[in-house]
């Protein structure tokens, strides 16, 4: 396992500082929204299986909201798509009910994947628009996160013995946890002294904390559903990672905890 963990990480990582400060903005752009596409149907697939209809709710529900936002459209217009998502959903829920109960259930479900996938990892688009530090944001990010991933699985593995949270997730430590916290303030620092001087020390240590406690709840979030759903991991095509929903439930919070951070407090336009 810890061979293909790195194995991955040592193909993974030198593409995406490629895409994120090489690659042409559309292939950034189609590399988003394909992501967000593949973890739709993961969700899908974990959350409704057997249910008739609902991988291709989830991902047209989730791939109307993600194309508004990846197109870098207006409020209103994603506004729009987000309302189309919600009635088609209803609607699609009211003309198929044949379970009263059940139908509802489902549209809770297919509601929530659309939201979560169509609306947070688009986000990465807005991101590495904004003016200037958009790029250096986006590795902020990812470095804050990958480096709590690396601090928490090896401080879990060599030092774990307290459960964190043994009922959502029965492998994580608190020593994990508080290793995976110093690691993020170590690395968000070091990104931001050298790509995003505008933020302060203080404030840099600040943003690292906060982006590295939101990727360990929305760690602990897709623990909860895999265990709801009795899922080992959201897919495979992360060898020794999982699926695309296992590798970026720790980057959906903190990307739009660090956008709308970045738009209120940097002085950059709301939208892309």
């Amino acid at each position: 396992m810890l061979r293909w963990r790195l194995l991955t990480a040592a193909v993974a990582i030198p593409f995406l500082l490629w895409l994120i400060y090489r690659g042409p903005v559309w292939f950034l752009n189609s590399f988003v929204l394909a992501v967000t596409y593949i973890a739709l149907r993961e969700y899908s697939a974990m959350a409704l299986r057997g249910v008739r209809g609902a991988t291709t709710a989830v991902t047209l529900g989730g791939m109307t909201i993600a194309l508004t936002m990846g197109l870098g459209s207006s409020g209103a217009t994603i506004s729009a798509g987000i309302v189309i998502c919600l009635c088609g959903v209803l609607i699609g829920t009211l003309a198929t009910a044949k379970d009263m109960a059940k139908s509802v259930g489902h549209a809770g479900q297919i509601l929530l994947g659309c939201l979560y996938a169509g609306v947070l990892l688009p986000h990465f688009i807005w991101v590495r628009a904004l003016p200037e530090d958009g790029p250096n944001w986006v590795t902020f990010i990812l470095g804050c996160v990958m480096a709590g991933d690396a601090g928490g699985y090896f401080g879990g593995r060599f030092y774990g013995k307290r459960k964190l949270w043994p009922a959502v997730s029965p492998k994580k430590t608190v020593e994990g946890s508080i290793s995976s916290f110093v690691c993020s303030l170590v690395i968000g620092l070091a990104v931001a002294q050298i790509g995003l001087t505008k933020l302060g020390l203080v404030e840099a240590i600040l943003v690292s904390a906060v982006v590295n406690v939101l990727a360990q709840l929305g760690d602990l979030l897709e623990s909860m559903l895999k265990r709801a759903y009795q899922a080992t991991d959201s897919g495979w095509i992360f060898p020794g990672h999982g699926g695309v929903l296992d590798r970026t439930d720790s980057l959906v919070l903190p990307v739009v905890f660090v956008y709308y951070y970045a738009i209120l407090t940097q002085g950059y336009l709301s939208l892309p």
